[in-house]
């Protein structure tokens, strides 16, 4: 009886899962639809075929169960399910229920548990007695519907003290995490569950802070010896099992999250890439998903074939028209066909999800494109002045125009009391691409603060700007309550684009120098800091430059009335890669697509041209034409980025400060400079050349004066030599009429791809400036050659104001021009008056 009943089984239990494989519920993510466009073909054009989508939360008992369906005919393509394939997920916490499987088949795969790295950088170092960050994160509609559990790793120094040490996580304003820190010897994993309905769809803020004491030393020299790293890879978050990650639109887009190492990846899947048609509307779309989905570090691929699965922190994107997508990417609906389709699909037995976007006409293909970007700008944020860095940075970072000011707590610095003996506070400013007034000026710093009597005169506030100290104010008195205190904050290390901006206060106190046991645990508050201080900007000069990178990292080109000519050395997957993330970088940045044209080649026509490519690919003359010397056809390919063998004066180029490279100097010196520098030091033998050398460094340290600044010769870029160790370089030189040639390269096109997506992280980016730039191959760092040839370009109607605050500054940085001006003035004025007296006085 058992051999008869056992196969009977079998086989009505294979006839159930061929029914419920053949049950799929159809669902359009396209905007504007509720299903699935009925394409007049298939099962999908039946009505009485299609279930409804079910927007029950998971869990949820179905009110009835759907009756089985027979299977498709052979031949037509089931249309495309964003709902689950099998039964509704089970409640939260509990196991997903497996499908049957039917006798012989292999074993059904089921989709991981969901996992969201949430740190958009590769690690967070908090440094010193009190640091803190802020940032927000995207969450799906089911994500945040989920239980979830926050995961964080980290790693300490030796000297902090985990008795008196915390290190604290908040989401949405409520503490998560807050744990002592004591891990000095290995990564440190800390878990904790999130309350139910704390997470909510859409935009959610973090804020990570670090509270750290010193083990045995209470000077504020030892504070600097106290750090915290947060590793990207141990925290994240981790929801229930069961829990589905579907994107249901193109406002999800920014749920598409980040990966371990902080970057978003915008993987474009498109046939035939070599063809302009595709090359131009691909380099146009991924700007627009860039700015739909926020993203931080967005990093283009471009491949001519589907990779397969996407993994954390990826979306696909298919692009192309229908007849020639459907052949690569499996799902395309039959409605592309016959419309501009733009849709997001599940990929199968993956969290991954692929935006589609095609059509059956390359004008229909421009339309799906359209769509994609109708709300890629916010045009709220151009008008309030703001930059969208909350992916990475929160709050939104505020522009200054001039004469604004700015409260403390508007830029994310609350009012926070203090006990230790370094208090830091950090936040950023942003300034217009025009920003000309780094010579001349001043900030004006209000500060609100209280300190105690322990604290002792000789304590300072110091006020750096970009890693550059600019000012300090020094404490005279013990105890006192600071109202409006002036600041004054030089704008010389200011510069177009974003500046951060840290506070930071010094305190001196008799029991930091007894330094009893424990005295490092002392939770007596010294010092407060207000919410209600506040910076004010002046009005300044506002011109642009030619050449200037800076413009280029704020996303805008030199002449925004004429399109710069994009060129790509090569139309293949790599340089499209390439191009994509500068694209989609710069669109970031500037908060709108860039305005460009695509061409196979330069031409002598062009106004401004940015070409990119890899150093065996470059034309002949493009060096010459951006000043760059034609030696780094030879050097590159002879030393590797980072070959240990690079000459120790390049190395040493990359620890200079940023700022302080004198503008002839190039980065590799030559014999002949080297051989000058040592005959220019056993020149001053005499007590006449020490004395002149001796005033010459004085006017140097006090004045910021040197004998360049004196002189009436124009100034002329040198051809620029990048660092042998270099892995990327940009660089810009200005034509002879109104526009700017700019290059990008690299060694190899595949150094081209992927150094390129480590310059787009926000942090290397911020730092573009100058006339040319290079990246170091394993710091996050670049180097910087300044501007010593450049021309003015209008960017503000013309006002005798505006020109006032530019002569300013151009007369601070030509020191001499300015005192014969002032001569001629002061000659002519003279001149003036005795003709003046001359006619209408009387002689004695």
């Amino acid at each position: 009886m058992r051999r008869v009943l056992i196969p009977f089984l079998l086989g009505l239990h294979g006839l159930g899962v061929q029914s419920a494989v053949a049950q799929v519920t159809p669902f359009n993510m396209s905007p504007g639809s509720p299903s699935v466009p009925q394409s007049g073909r298939g099962p999908a054009s039946d009505p009485a075929k299609q279930a409804p989508f079910d927007m029950r939360q998971p869990g949820s008992a179905p009110a009835v169960a759907p009756a089985p369906q027979p299977a498709p005919p052979a031949g037509n393509s089931a249309p495309f399910s964003m709902g689950p394939r099998n039964a509704p997920p089970p409640a939260t916490g509990a196991a997903p229920a497996k499908p049957p499987v039917a006798a012989g088949a292999p074993a059904t795969r089921s989709v991981a548990r969901i996992e969201r790295p949430i740190i958009p950088f590769e690690s967070i170092r908090f440094e010193g007695e009190t640091d803190a960050r802020s940032w927000t994160f995207h969450l799906t509609q089911d994500e945040a519907a989920s239980g979830a559990t926050l995961a964080m790793g980290y790693k300490n120094a030796v000297v902090v003290m985990p008795e008196g040490s915390r290190l604290r996580i908040a989401i949405n304003g409520e503490p998560v995490i807050d744990a002592p820190i004591s891990s000095p010897n290995d990564i440190k994993r800390v878990t904790a569950s999130v309350r139910p309905g704390l997470l909510r769809p859409g935009q959610n803020i973090i804020r990570m802070e670090a509270l750290q004491r010193h083990r045995t030393d209470c000077t504020i020299a030892a504070t600097y010896e106290l750090w915290t790293d947060v590793d990207s890879a141990s925290t994240r978050l981790t929801f229930a099992e069961g829990a589905t990650k579907t994107l249901r639109s193109l406002d999800d887009l920014p749920a598409v999250g980040i990966d371990n190492g902080g970057v978003t990846t915008i993987r474009v899947v498109a046939p035939k890439i070599y063809r302009p048609e595709i090359r131009d509307r691909l380099l146009r779309l991924v700007q627009m998903v860039a700015l739909r989905g926020r993203y931080a570090h967005p990093v283009i691929q471009v491949v001519e074939a589907d990779p397969g699965p996407s993994p954390v922190g990826t979306i696909k994107v298919a692009m192309g028209l229908a007849s020639e997508l459907r052949g690569l990417v499996p799902g395309v609906p039959d409605a592309a066909t016959m419309q501009p389709l733009t849709m997001m699909m599940q990929e199968p037995g993956s969290i991954g999800s692929t935006l589609v976007v095609s059509g059956p006409t390359w004008q229909d293909l421009d339309t799906a494109i359209g769509i994609v970007g109708a709300q890629a700008v916010n045009p709220l944020n151009p008008q309030r002045g703001m930059v969208d860095t909350a992916s990475w940075h929160w709050p939104e970072v505020p522009t200054a125009f001039g004469d604004q000011s700015f409260r403390f707590a508007d830029l994310g610095v609350p009012t926070q009391e203090f006990s230790g003996r370094r208090l830091k506070a950090g936040f950023a400013i942003n300034l217009p691409p025009d920003f000309y007034a780094t010579e001349y000026g001043e900030a004006i710093l209000h500060l609100d603060a209280a300190y105690t009597s322990a604290v002792r005169p000789g304590s300072h506030v110091n006020v750096f700007v970009n890693g550059m100290i600019s000012t300090q104010m020094t404490i005279t008195t013990q105890g006192d309550i600071v109202r409006r205190h002036t600041v004054r904050v030089p704008l010389k290390n200011f510069k177009s684009g974003l500046n951060h901006i840290t506070l930071e206060g010094a305190l001196l106190t008799d029991a930091d120098t007894r330094c009893a046991p424990g005295e490092t645990l002392s939770e007596t508050n010294r010092f407060v800091l207000f919410d209600t201080t506040t910076l004010e900007f002046p009005n300044f000069g506002r011109i642009g430059r030619l050449p200037d990178l800076a413009v280029l990292g704020a996303g805008r080109f030199p002449d925004e009335d004429l399109p710069t000519t994009v060129v790509l050395a090569r139309p293949d997957a790599l340089n499209l890669s390439a191009a994509g993330t500068l694209l989609a970088r710069m669109a970031r940045s500037g908060g709108r697509p860039v305005r460009a044209q695509f061409a196979n080649a330069a031409s002598a026509d062009d106004d401004s041209v940015l070409f990119i490519g890899a150093v065996d690919q470059i034309p002949p003359g493009m060096l010459n034409r951006v000043k760059v010397t034609e030696h780094l056809r030879m050097i590159w390919p002879s030393t590797p980025a980072g070959d240990k063998g690079a000459s120790q004066t390049a190395s040493a180029d990359f620890t200079m400060p940023l700022g302080q490279v004198s503008p002839n100097r190039t980065a590799v010196a030559s014999t002949d400079e080297v051989r000058r520098r040592w005959s220019d030091t056993f020149q001053r033998h005499g007590i006449v050349q020490q004395t002149i050398g001796a005033v010459q460094d004085w006017l140097e340290k006090t004045f910021s004066l040197s004998l360049s600044s004196l002189s009436l010769e124009e100034r002329a870029d040198a051809p620029y030599a990048p660092p042998q160790r270099a892995s990327l370089m940009m660089a810009q030189s200005r034509t002879e009429g109104s526009g700017v040639w700019t290059l990008v390269t690299a060694r190899t096109d595949r150094a081209l791809a992927d150094e390129m997506a480590r310059l787009a992280n926000p942090m290397l980016w911020s730092q573009v400036a100058g006339r040319a730039v290079a990246l170091d191959p394993r710091e996050m760092k670049l180097q910087v050659e300044p501007i010593s040839d450049y021309s003015f370009v209008q960017t503000q109607p013309p006002s005798l104001r505006n020109l006032r605050l530019v002569a300013a500054n151009w007369m601070s940085a030509n020191i001499l021009q300015y005192a014969l001006v002032m001569l001629a003035c002061c000659t002519f004025l003279g001149i003036a008056t005795a003709l003046l007296l001359g006619r209408l006085g009387r002689r004695s």
